[in-house]
């Protein structure tokens, strides 16, 4: 916007002589500074805005911390008194939590914590715990309370536990103080915005009063300062509805509506990098004329801009530098988008004319702070999304945890219902999982668990569902598959997992139950019954085998059915 400025005095320079020169450039001089601060406080805002997301997740994640320490406590003291009824696997989430946010958040609990005994650090008092909480539940396991109860005196475990509640009272304590510095901040940012507006309005009123032989130039300077305003408020605007996209689909609408406002009379495309982060993807364009050209992929190593890490111009020309990817005739600006450290995607903005490099030279600021916008938005997106998958996912198995079976269930049958179409479950339990855990230890448990589940995914669809019902069970949801092919895929599932026996030296086997809709059940509650009643007589009848839900009454096999009759399932052979 400072060279719009410096043309317009240009201009207004061969109309005037003498005062009105040294007038009008004062005026110029003054417009550009205010357009200048008005920029920099909307980025001093971003800035400090994004401080305040970075806080309230680091203050989230030292909660989670504190959490999961007092409930681990309260787990050993109930075992050691004799009350506790909780499951092992709470202890056992409890300490991952801690163990997950030793390196980024415990270690800064270490400065709270007092020097009464040395150079204690959060990490070494957590050690402390955990050793002398695991003999506590060995004793208490093996019903010698009052040992444990004496242990637990003896290594001062309160004393221990309660150095580190302080350090997380006073460490949050200390990190909300900073909340209203970035606060004060902002509106101060914004305060600068305001007052620049209104300076520069006050300016350029004062300039189109001042002389009538001015006014056609000052009329322009105007245009160009009401233009700046615009720009700002649209930036401000696309932060603000940025912070509401909930996804990809949701950014790219933002970056389209606001695009076609701020940069009128451009084209541009957004490429962001697929899951694998080899390649960036299409994935939203707009106002480019030949858009059928783009290309749906481009390798990083094709891209000057993404090599470089800086903005380049793919001029037109045989001549002329220009990405491997590049195959429009259009001038290309391409501008690299990242986030918390991260390379996030790519920006580019096309322009055609004679003078379309010098245009995109000049819309470079505008067009940079358009793709810094856009970057915080796909990395808070990414963000959320890592979180709704730590919310929805088992953290041992990385199968869907009991929740999100539970809803999607319900959604899956009654899709069934409507549309006539056939669901199946096949409910799996691994066979003496406990006396494995007690012969060969939990680590040995753990990764049976996992190498199970990742046995039972890959003999899945993409279009079905594995979710960890609890313990060492697990589910599996078929969609549009019938009893005896649920029964064939149960008894593939068995044997992959009966193959890992020779992994750790220990025999592993799985009994499973297969129900489905509508032949066995009719509701969601009877097929999680009839699966569940199905994988009890699998284990009844000696395990390691599948056992299939009986047919409801009035229902036929497949190879009893006639062809214009529903085609049903057999009972399996108790």
């Amino acid at each position: 916007m400072s060279l719009v400025a410096m043309e317009l005095g240009t201009v207004d320079q061969r109309q005037t002589s003498g005062p009105g020169k040294r007038r009008l450039s004062v005026q110029i001089g003054l417009v550009s500074l205010m357009v200048t601060t008005a920029l920099s406080g909307f980025f001093f805002t971003n800035a400090h805005q994004q401080a305040l997301i970075d806080l309230r997740e680091g203050g989230r994640q030292m909660r989670i911390a504190q959490e999961a320490l007092m409930d681990a406590e309260s787990y050993v003291l109930n075992k050691a008194l004799g009350t506790g009824d909780g499951q092992f696997g709470a202890f056992n989430r409890a300490l991952e939590a801690l163990h997950s946010r030793r390196t980024a958040q415990l270690a800064l609990l270490t400065p709270f914590i007092g020097r009464s005994d040395g150079n204690a650090t959060a990490g070494g008092i957590l050690e402390s715990l955990e050793a002398s909480w695991t003999e506590v539940l060995e004793l208490a396991r093996t019903g010698r309370l009052t040992e444990a109860q004496a242990l637990l005196r003896e290594r001062h475990s309160a004393a221990q536990v309660g150095r580190i509640r302080s350090a997380f009272d006073a460490f949050l304590t200390d990190w909300n103080a900073h909340f209203a510095v970035h606060e004060t901040r902002i509106e101060i940012g914004k305060l600068f915005v305001l007052l620049s507006q209104l300076l520069i309005g006050g300016v350029m009123v004062f300039a189109f009063r001042s002389a009538a032989r001015d006014a056609q130039a000052r009329q322009a300077a105007i245009t160009q300062v009401e233009a700046s305003r615009k720009q700002v408020g649209h930036l401000f605007g696309m932060t603000d509805m940025l912070q509401s996209a909930a996804d990809h689909h949701d950014a790219n609408a933002v970056l389209r509506a606001t695009a076609g406002e701020l940069i009128a009379g451009f084209g541009g495309a957004l490429y962001v990098f697929n899951n694998s982060r080899d390649r960036l993807v299409l994935s939203t364009s707009w106002a480019c004329s030949d858009s059928a050209s783009l290309p749906e992929a481009i390798m990083v190593g094709q891209c000057w801009a993404m090599k470089r890490g800086k903005p380049h111009i793919n001029h037109r020309g045989a001549k002329a530098l220009c990405c491997e990817h590049h195959v429009s005739g259009m001038a290309a600006l391409e501008i690299p988008m990242a986030a918390r450290g991260e390379n996030l995607g790519l920006l580019q903005i096309f322009a055609e004319g004679t003078d379309a490099e010098t245009r995109l030279a000049a819309m470079l600021p505008l067009s940079s702070a358009l793709g810094d916008a856009m970057s915080l938005a796909l990395s808070n997106i990414a963000l959320r999304e890592k979180l709704r998958n730590q919310a929805l996912r088992d953290p041992l198995t990385g199968l869907y945890n009991r929740r999100y079976m539970e809803d999607s269930l319900e959604r899956y049958v009654r899709l069934a219902e409507r549309e006539g179409r056939k669901v199946s479950v096949i409910m799996i339990d691994l066979d003496h999982f406990k006396r494995l855990n007690d012969e060969h230890g939990h680590a040995t448990g753990d990764a049976v668990l996992c190498e199970a589940a990742a046995a039972i995914v890959g003999a899945l669809r993409e279009t079905d569902v594995a979710c960890r019902y609890g313990g060492e069970e697990m589910i599996v949801f078929l969609p549009d598959c019938d009893l005896e092919d649920a029964a064939a895929k149960a008894e593939q599932i068995r044997g992959r997992i009966e193959s890992l026996s020779g992994t750790h030296g220990a025999k592993v086997s799985a009994s499973l139950g297969v129900a489905s809709v509508p032949s066995t059940s009719g509701t969601s509650a009877e097929l999680i019954r009839a699966a569940d009643t199905a994988l009890y007589r699998a284990k009844h009848n000696g395990r390691n085998q599948v056992a299939v839900a009986p047919l409801r009454q009035g229902w036929r096999s497949r190879s009893e059915a006639a062809p214009d009759e529903p085609v049903l399932l057999p009972i399996a052979a108790e």
